[in-house]
């Protein structure tokens, strides 16, 4: 593989991680206040501790993953779990797993479905179910093309919405810097280590979704170097994005906690036609990348099963059958509401996956014993982290 490939396979790989996140509900700044900005300027601790996070279980997950040589979650799950829990306890895991995962997918299907809908009708007078229907078909057709297709895609969009940032930064923030630093340095706010710290944990633990969607466009990072570069590009992205969210919306704190789109009320506060169209971009290319990030996965696990047992026939309606059922089930959740679904729905889902072996497993791997099938390797066990 050239230079210039091998640059490309990991921008496009850890931009594949951030974008899968930058979903929705994080780029209306929804998610930021919920888990962030009720916490006032400590909650600037939370989005640090989360870049770090980010950051770590980015580069374990895609240098796991080329290590093992296996791409699917379910195979990736298999190897993660029984490396660190009795096998008893390890196919449970997988189980419980397989039943989170698809729920979070569906919960996030539903909550970009919502931002997007009403974005459209609200900004462009776009009826609710064109556009939800337009935003599925390409979300159906860039899935069912496979993963070159989405690396494709996503390192495209990727440029387009930092291009789309820099204008809100220089239209919307800087006018604001001043105010937003003085919230920030005030200390208002709870400062309970117990509040913004567990909040960071598990915006974290929901959002490690995008580590399986990392881990599923990862095939083409062929050596150790370049996962640690991917999954740490793709984890300190998804990190600064939070922090820049978190601090240009607390120039409006206390009030602005409780609106539905945080984010478009800070930049209709700016007054700046440009930042309002930066800004709808951004919204639209977020709930594509998600859209196409959260349902990759469960379809190419679903594909898998199914080729194992009817082989090469029929592999098209394979992608496409699931990537319908899990459209409309999200576009059904969708009528619950944007803040209600986050609220609620990422909370229990961060406490679930807080409390999966996933994140657990994940943290010990960066002990100093290795588990025995990596022993067997005849790898030192010495080094802290064992899977380099």
């Amino acid at each position: 593989m050239t230079t210039r490939s091998t640059t490309y396979a990991i921008l496009a790989v850890g931009f594949t991680y951030t974008v899968t996140i930058f979903g929705g509900a994080f780029a209306s700044g929804r998610e930021i206040m919920q888990f962030f900005g009720r916490f006032g300027s400590w909650g600037t601790w939370g989005a640090v501790w989360c870049l770090v996070l980010f950051a770590y279980f980015g580069l374990v997950g895609l240098a796991l993953a080329r290590r093992w040589g296996t791409f699917e979650y379910k195979g990736f799950l298999r190897n993660l779990y029984r490396g660190f829990l009795p096998r008893a306890a390890a196919g449970i895991s997988e189980y419980v797993f397989e039943i989170a995962y698809l729920f979070l997918c569906i919960l996030v299907i539903g909550i970009i479905i919502a931002t997007g809908g009403s974005l459209f009708q609200s900004e462009f007078g776009i009826p609710y179910l064109a556009a939800t229907a337009v935003m599925a078909l390409i979300i159906l057709l860039v899935v069912v093309y496979g993963a070159n297709v989405i690396r494709a895609f996503n390192f495209t969009i990727t440029w387009v919405l930092l291009a789309a940032a820099v204008v809100i930064f220089v239209a919307a923030f800087i006018p604001i810097a001043g105010k937003s630093a003085e919230v920030i340095a005030s200390g208002v706010g709870s400062s309970a280590p117990g509040g913004w710290l567990w909040s960071g944990t598990l915006y974290t633990a929901y959002n490690l979704l995008g580590v399986i969607m990392l881990i599923s466009v990862g095939e083409v990072i062929i050596d150790r170097k370049s996962a640690f570069r991917a999954g740490i590009i793709g984890g300190l992205g998804i990190g600064l994005l939070v922090l820049f969210e978190y601090i240009i919306c607390m120039a409006y704190y206390p009030g602005i906690v409780e609106e539905t789109l945080p984010l478009h009320f800070v930049v209709g506060q700016a007054g700046v036609g440009a930042a309002r169209y930066a800004y709808d971009i951004i919204l639209i290319g977020a709930v594509l990348t998600t859209g196409v990030g959260v349902t990759f996965p469960p379809v190419r696990r679903f594909q898998t099963l199914m080729q194992a047992k009817y082989g090469e026939k029929n592999q098209s309606l394979f992608r496409i059958g699931p990537v319908v059922v899990l459209l409309l089930i999200g576009y059904a959740l969708s009528a619950l509401g944007l803040i209600p679904l986050v609220a609620k729905g990422f909370t229990t889902a961060g406490w679930v996956f807080t409390c999966s072996p996933l994140m657990t497993c994940g943290c010990m791997s960066c002990r100093r014993t290795a588990p025995a099938t990596i022993r067997s390797s005849g790898r030192s066990s010495a080094s802290l982290f064992w899977w380099t």
